[in-house]
């Protein structure tokens, strides 16, 4: 553990600039450290969390605050399950915590114990979550294989042990391997190879910085890369003198940088551009299509553009006014502007601390338009702010999920959403509190209306069928479309096998009444198989493999009937 445990503190500090929250536990389950970042998104153990504290009782400080009071009587359950998932956990989950969604792994660490790590994550189209905890093991370094930022580790003799894929890609290597053993400035001269001689000057700057901090590690420093790109670079040393190496693409940062910087040196050159708002900066803005809000030191508003008016419904009256930040802000309040924006937020911007840290976040207006508002703040004591209608662009977001979760034609649910469902289901039960019902559905006489009328008209039939399903179901209930002419049902809250019946027997019925589609008149069958929690199975796959079992007991029984899986020697018994 002696050995371990110093690196990890150094891994645990790297994390901090990552964002990404540690806690490391002995093989007993013990704490013995923990980062910044983990006291950020757990605010709760500020204070109480301490060296050598059982995570039993993080885990009952944690409970405590998110338990519901008629929850509370269960919170030992609670702590139980979630030492189980510490100490056995294979693959990272995902869970919401005071309004964030938080990516969690726990993985092992040889020598040590085991490690928690959490990691904020917002995206829509990765349903997979954040790769960093996507590892099953950690050496301390394997942590950082697929950050977005380069890493590298490097020994007592100032070689690289280990980089990641982001280092390689950063510094134009081949692989990996041709990292290994070489010195960072070997790999800053193969970056700059072929091109130095046109940037002298900057690649012999970036040179000696790389070279003096290389060997007095602490602060971080900036390195010039060809194409106009930036590396910022943070390193820090354990006692046994490893390097542990953060190298984070700032291009698009320093090209921010150096926007602002001419903002501010135009600003200095005439104060009168700030003051007046001259046309000539008024023109350009004007013909953006973001908003741009400029506050000054003295909380003055001086630059507001056409379309900040805009999203922001501003008159220009009041604009013309010179309103302070707070006057702004008590408008659009008074004006119904902020009533989707949460109380703490108002008193943050009140508060001035819009000065003090770059930000995004999304603003819904009353109308339901969507406004991504970023928050940069300037030298000097100002800020400023862009505001981009993003209303599109997130219900294109919107419709992505919807379409990733639902069948196209029938627009139920896919089989993917439904195991889930039924996974759930099968988690969250509890012996003695009734159980639920899977009821797997084929469509019988569907091949020859396909057949006969073409798929045009097949498709049709259904989404009738989808519909009608949809009509006799439950609230609470999923019903869903498992492909071609196979649909399935989740009943929820069945205390009888005669609840189970009913509802097959009305989805059996629904489905044979006659159709009419395009002047034709059509029917259909079903062959309807279900099996009952907990008696049919107690985990998704037994469950739906036993449906499907008295599925097709029914149809080898002439179709046009309900099957419920049964115990003993005649697994599908009828009812």
């Amino acid at each position: 553990m002696g050995e371990g445990l110093p690196l990890l503190r150094v891994v645990a500090d790297t994390l901090d600039s990552l964002g990404i929250a540690l806690c490391v536990f002995d093989d007993a389950d013990h704490t013995l450290l923990w980062n910044r970042s983990f006291i950020k998104f757990f605010p709760e153990h500020a204070g109480q969390v301490h060296a050598g504290e059982p995570y039993r009782a993080n885990l009952r400080r944690f409970y405590q605050g998110r338990l519901a009071p008629d929850e509370l009587p269960k919170i030992d359950q609670y702590i139980d399950s979630g030492v189980e998932r510490h100490r056995n956990q294979q693959r990272p989950y995902a869970f919401e915590h005071r309004g964030v969604r938080l990516w969690v792994a726990s993985l092992p660490v040889p020598g040590v114990g085991r490690i928690r790590i959490w990691q904020a994550h917002t995206s829509a189209t990765d349903p997979q979550g954040p790769t960093i905890l996507a590892t099953s093991a950690i050496d301390g370094a394997a942590l950082f294989d697929h950050v977005a930022d380069g890493v590298v580790v490097t020994g007592a003799d100032d070689r690289i042990l280990w980089a990641n894929a982001s280092f390689v890609q950063l510094y134009s290597l081949p692989n990996r391997t041709a990292a290994v053993g070489a010195h960072l400035e070997w790999v800053y001269r193969t970056a700059w190879q072929g091109q130095e001689a046109q940037h002298q000057a900057l690649f012999d700057a970036g040179l000696l910085t790389l070279s003096e901090h290389t060997h007095f590690t602490g602060s971080p420093f900036e390195l010039p890369l060809p194409g106009a790109r930036w590396s910022r670079v943070i390193g820090q040393r354990s006692p046994d003198g490893k390097g542990f190496w953060a190298h984070v693409d700032i291009t698009v940062l320093k090209g921010q940088q150096q926007q602002l910087r001419d903002a501010e040196r135009r600003a200095r050159e005439s104060e009168a551009i700030l003051q007046e708002k001259s046309a000539l900066l008024e023109a350009t803005l004007s013909t953006m299509e973001q908003g741009v809000l400029m506050v000054n030191a003295d909380r003055v508003v001086v630059v507001c553009n056409r379309r900040a008016r805009e999203l922001l419904n501003l008159p220009q009256s009041l604009m013309d006014s010179r309103p302070t930040l707070e006057a702004l802000t008590d408008y659009q309040q008074a004006a119904g502007e902020l009533v989707h924006v949460p109380e703490e937020v108002l008193t943050s911007v009140r508060n001035g601390d819009i000065f003090d840290r770059p930000y995004a976040y999304d603003r819904t207006r009353r109308d339901g338009q969507v406004v991504e508002i970023h928050n940069i703040p300037m030298a000097g004591g100002g800020v400023l702010r862009t505001y981009t209608d993003v209303t599109e662009r997130r219900h294109a977001e919107a419709r992505i999920r919807h379409v990733a979760r639902h069948d196209g034609l029938t627009a139920l649910v896919n089989r993917e959403v439904f195991l889930e469902s039924l996974a759930a289901a099968c988690a969250a039960a509890e012996p003695g509190t009734g159980g639920f019902a899977v009821h797997f559905i084929d469509i019988d006489r569907f091949k020859p209306i396909n057949d006969h009328y073409g798929h045009a008209i097949g498709d049709k039939v259904l989404a009738r069928i989808a519909e009608r399903m949809r009509t006799v179901a439950r609230d609470g209930d999923v019903v869903a479309r498992m492909g071609g002419d196979e649909f399935a049902v989740l009943q929820c809250r069945v205390e009888q096998s005669e609840q189970a019946l009913g509802l097959a027997y009305r989805l059996l019925d629904d489905i044979a009444r006659d159709m009419e589609i395009e002047s034709h008149r059509l029917q259909v069958g079903a062959s309807i198989g279900v099996a009952i929690y907990p008696s049919a199975g107690l985990d998704a796959d037994t469950l739906l493999r036993n449906a499907d079992i008295a599925m097709y007991a029914a149809k080898s029984h002439g179709r046009d009937c309900v099957r419920v899986y049964g115990a003993h020697d005649n697994p599908a018994s009828v009812y």
